[in-house]
């Protein structure tokens, strides 16, 4: 893959070149949007990056990504997703515990099953089949498995087509199995109450914090980890209510869209073939698994199939929430346990990061 030129803060080309990469991206951002498509700005920023580099490096136009930046948003991606965990969230753990364990056996089992399929099917390295198999976080997928040396081309479009997988299907299930037309808004979040300057604030001081106490003990992608436990130990124990208001998560897809496109540029080809095809042999084999797990434990739990199955689908927290709040089913309880699927998925893929460094490379 072809490296990115070094960017220079200095110059105003580069700054120029930053800036429109930026703003085509943000158009992108509103169009995929406005065909709800998941991770919105994500997505349009990627995409839009991918195609500006390709056209730029056709005319031997260099474009280049300063990665502090990529670094300071993917904190702030880290605390929003952090200040999900509300103390209403923490109270109801107590009642979800038997569904909660089964979540870790799950992300276990997809994980390794998934981990499976990439280096047997995809014919894929260590690393890159091990953070591409990841049944949660597209965005701390990327930064721990690059981090640990893996194919980024792989693990981003691999996790992307997870999640868009996972939106399209899923509600055609349930409309296949009940009749029902589920609505899901894909990539919003829900309108918690009304936005406070003061709360902006204390989120970028979370994710400064949590930024600096990653770094200093030196933590597996502490820049993204870090932020996420802070603002998760503050916003679990009510020490903390903040409402982050949408534009900002969308701000910060954009910043990290516009990066991963910077990363990617280059590399189109015939092997995204491959990677699609197996991404979505993946994730089909987690739907399955999501299935099973449900039936397995319906009949000692006190929750029904459909919203244990919602739980358990490998999406993403908002989409999934949107699907179950269209179906009647309480939201809260399927994000907890998305809320827990991405922690365990994050802090066992970070642990192992360390402690399987050798047998991984």
């Amino acid at each position: 893959m072809r490296t990115a030129p070094k960017f220079d803060w200095k110059s105003p080309g580069d700054l120029g070149k930053f800036l429109c990469m930026l703003i085509v991206g943000a158009v992108a951002g509103g169009l995929a949007r406005w065909v709800d498509l998941p991770l919105p700005f994500l997505v349009g920023g990627l995409l839009s990056t991918i195609c500006l580099i390709t056209l730029a490096n056709s005319r031997s136009i260099s474009l280049s990504y300063p990665k502090p930046l990529r670094m300071c948003f993917v904190a702030l991606i880290g605390t929003l997703i952090g200040s999900t965990v509300s103390p209403e969230l923490a109270k109801s753990v107590p009642n979800l515990t038997l569904s909660l364990l089964a979540v870790v056996v799950y992300v276990i089992v997809a994980h390794y099953l998934g981990y499976v399929i990439f280096r047997t099917f995809g014919k894929y390295d260590r690393v890159t089949a091990f953070y591409a198999a990841m049944p949660g976080g597209l965005i701390e997928a990327v930064e721990l498995g690059t981090k640990g040396g893996g194919n980024v081309v792989v693990l981003t479009i691999s996790h992307f087509m997870r999640v868009l997988f996972v939106v399209i299907v899923v509600p055609l299930l349930f409309w296949m199995g009940s009749g029902e037309v589920v609505g899901s808004a894909a990539g919003q979040g829900f309108e918690l109450g009304l936005f406070r300057w003061k709360d902006l604030s204390i989120i970028l001081l979370i994710a400064f914090f949590g930024l600096m106490a990653g770094r200093m003990v030196r933590m597996p992608a502490g820049h993204l980890i870090g932020p996420m436990l802070v603002s998760a130990l503050c916003h679990g124990t009510g020490l903390l209510d903040t409402i982050a208001p949408l534009w900002l998560l969308y701000v910060a897809q954009l910043f990290v869209g516009v990066a991963l496109g910077a990363q990617l540029s280059g590399t189109f080809g015939s092997s995204y073939v491959n990677i699609v095809k197996t991404s979505l042999l993946a994730t089909s084999l987690m739907l399955c698994l999501s299935a099973a797990m449900a039936w397995s434990i319906v009949s000692v739990t006190n929750i029904n199939f459909s919203a244990l199955f919602l739980s358990f689908a490998p999406g993403g927290v908002s989409e999934m929430g949107l699907i179950a709040l269209s179906l009647g089913i309480s939201p809260m309880m399927v994000a907890a346990h998305h809320v827990f699927r991405i922690f365990v998925t994050v802090l066992i893929a970070a642990v192992t990061t360390k402690a399987a460094s050798r047998w991984l490379s």
